[in-house]
């Protein structure tokens, strides 16, 4: 597994609500809980203003999954925000953990129950 950790970043409002989630995962043992905490802990704040050119909570991302085949896009959501949407990406998944916060061409590499995962970021859309 490459040991390169590509940064990650947050707009300010975004950061809130994700500071918000996690108090509320602190006791969690699942895996995408686990690694939201630890993504969220390294996020790199930036003015909202900005035009982002990483995945924000409500992007619309196309993306590699590096372990199995094929490429799958879908839009970033808070879990309260899953019920309603298709092709949505929970930030409690590992996968949207992952997510959160690359750029086009980043790979972010981890691992889930001893086994390696990795995504690369293809497009981002809003």
């Amino acid at each position: 597994m490459s040991t390169h950790i590509p940064p990650v970043f947050a707009s300010s409002d975004d950061h809130q609500v994700l500071v918000a989630l996690q108090k509320t995962l602190e006791v969690s043992t699942s895996p995408g809980p686990v690694l939201l905490t630890a993504e969220i802990a390294r996020l790199t704040v930036v003015d909202p203003k900005a035009q982002a050119p990483f995945v924000k909570i409500g992007s619309r991302v196309t993306y590699r999954d590096l372990q199995r085949p094929g490429v799958r896009t879908g839009r970033l959501l808070m879990p309260v925000d899953i019920q309603s949407q298709e092709d949505c990406i929970s930030l409690m998944a590992p996968v949207g953990a992952a997510l959160l916060g690359l750029s086009v061409d980043d790979v972010f590499a981890w691992e889930i129950q001893g086994k390696p995962r990795s995504v690369k970021v293809l497009e981002i859309r809003g």
